[in-house]
């Protein structure tokens, strides 16, 4: 079997995983809904003792739209494969893709979109419905452009999460206990996406600061190029720097398993 076959029954077996335990798959559809009615009562409490037409440059009809937006596409790009990895690394699991002519980053890359495959389906669905929603409230201004940058941005925001997850990943070959750990990370890394609220809540310095990591570029900038707050220029710069720190990251990736398969001990598997 050469390696492009190898790798499309190994996107089949990501399908097939996604869709194994059909009842956990929509139950985790269903759970992205709670955060978002949390948040949109929250923002509705909020808007309305403030008295005012908006509040860190979000209207209110923006603000939810965001809060929406942001849900879909953090449970879109969650990665959740962290345990897996830090398993075979722990129990000797890693062993088959060492003496096997297969990589392991493209296994797990490959498996990965192949989870995402369905979820992006419906996704589409969800997002069809929201833009039509919001188009008729006069909340978003429907623009081919933006609708299509914002395909290829999720797409890149899918790739650079996975990319940093692999990264942090590797430190599982140093760390006994690492399940506390990832879920440290996990939330950390959501909130500076942008994930549970807008990064204008922390300040307009913090956000310029933010602009030069690759957070914003999973959740917050994706969301803003299809909501229309970030500017035409900035959205094609934006759309460049991702590009920049997936390269970045892709590298630092293999560097950083390279180094840390020499702590490897290959038992058990």
């Amino acid at each position: 079997m050469n390696r492009s076959r190898l790798y499309m029954a190994v996107f089949r077996v990501g399908v097939q995983h996604s869709m194994e335990y059909r009842f956990h798959f929509f139950l985790g559809l269903l759970g992205a809904a709670f955060p978002i009615l949390v948040q949109y009562f929250i923002w509705t409490a909020v808007y309305e003792h403030s008295g005012k037409a908006a509040l860190f440059s979000y209207s209110y009809g923006q603000i939810i739209l965001y809060t929406i937006l942001a849900g879909l596409v953090s449970k879109l790009i969650a990665t959740q494969f962290e345990h897996q990895i830090a398993d075979d690394i722990k129990n000797g699991g890693l062993n088959k893709y060492l003496i096997k002519p297969v990589s392991y980053f493209g296994y797990r890359l490959i498996s990965f979109i192949g989870q995402k495959a369905i979820y992006y389906g419906i996704t589409a669905l969800f997002l069809i419905c929201i833009i039509w929603i919001s188009a008729a409230r006069d909340v978003l201004d429907i623009q081919v452009v933006r609708i299509i940058l914002f395909a290829v941005t999720l797409w890149g925001a899918l790739l650079l999460n996975f990319l940093i997850a692999y990264c942090i990943c590797a430190s599982a070959f140093y760390l006994h206990e690492i399940s506390y750990f990832f879920v440290i990370t996990s939330l950390l890394v959501n909130i500076l996406s942008g994930g549970m609220f807008p990064l204008e809540i922390f300040g307009e310095s913090v956000v310029k600061a933010l602009q030069y990591t690759p957070f914003p570029y999973t959740i917050y900038f994706p969301v803003n190029v299809l909501s229309g707050k970030t500017g035409t220029m900035a959205m094609y710069q934006g759309l460049f720097i991702q590009g920049g720190w997936i390269l970045l990251f892709l590298l630092i990736s293999r560097l950083t398993w390279r180094v840390s398969i020499k702590k490897y001990s290959a038992v058990g598997g």
